[in-house]
């Protein structure tokens, strides 16, 4: 009996970086945090601390934002599902191909009239 190989299902870009970008800023929060209890002072506080909760407050709106389809991000990554996106791929080469074929029909028609023309004046 044949086995069919397992089907991998890979999310969609937006997914994926949103994931990447939520696990980044919660790296950095919890570096800072790590940070902040081992400073003695607030004043030892460097701006390196500052940076890094910032970036990862930066990274997790971010990737929250880009998860829920909004935000500066959403434009960049497809959030199409593996289906969606053979659909629409296949209906954009059967747009190309039917573009191609009134293409050629057209030369066909031309190449036809010029010859036809050539023809008469011979």
């Amino acid at each position: 009996m044949g086995r069919t190989p397992p089907r991998h299902f890979m999310h969609p870009p937006a997914i994926a970086v949103g994931r990447l970008l939520v696990g980044t800023g919660f790296g950095l929060l919890l570096a800072a945090g790590f940070s902040l209890q081992r400073a003695t002072s607030l004043d030892g506080l460097s701006s390196v601390v500052g940076m890094m909760l910032v970036a990862g407050g930066a990274c997790l709106a971010l990737g929250w934002q880009l998860r829920q389809g909004n935000g500066p991000l959403a434009s960049m990554f497809s959030n199409e599902t593996d289906e969606a996106m053979a659909k629409r791929v296949q209906e954009e080469v059967t747009d190309i191909q039917r573009s191609e074929e009134v293409t050629a029909k057209w030369a066909a028609l031309e190449a036809n009239v010029i010859s036809r023309q050539l023809g008469e004046e011979e």
